[in-house]
């Protein structure tokens, strides 16, 4: 692992205490607020610096931009808003859900996200 930085440490932050995925504009924004001369290299190549090590989780949903969170979060699922195509996540898991593959299936994983609108999203209407 690459020797911590005050920018590494500052990104690290940012994704540890958001309250959802962010995507690396946001994450951007959010350490510019602290280090003004940061750069949007520094936080992709921090970004896969983090997932390298474990440390930060890669959430791919289709259609959205790639967003990430830490690794340390449970398992989660996702709410995608159709508006301002930001990533939420829900509390707790679907029961019964690995129920549903074929017989003399396994699953290893599964991803559920919903979509829909946001409550600010919602509000402007």
């Amino acid at each position: 692992m690459p020797y911590a930085t005050h920018r590494r440490l500052t990104l690290a932050d940012v994704i540890e205490n958001a309250d959802r995925p962010l995507t690396p504009a946001e994450i951007f924004q959010a350490a510019r607020r602290k280090i003004p001369k940061l750069g949007i290299a520094t936080v992709y190549r921090a970004l896969k610096q983090f997932v390298d090590d474990g440390q930060v989780r890669l959430v791919e949903i289709p259609g959205a931009p790639p967003h990430y969170e830490s690794a340390a979060r449970q398992h989660h699922h996702f709410f995608f808003c159709n508006q301002c195509r930001r990533l939420f996540n829900l509390l707790g898991c679907v029961r019964g859900v690995l129920g549903l593959a074929p017989q003399r299936f396994t699953v290893k994983r599964h991803e559920i996200v919903l979509y829909g609108d946001c409550a600010a999203c919602r509000g402007r209407d």
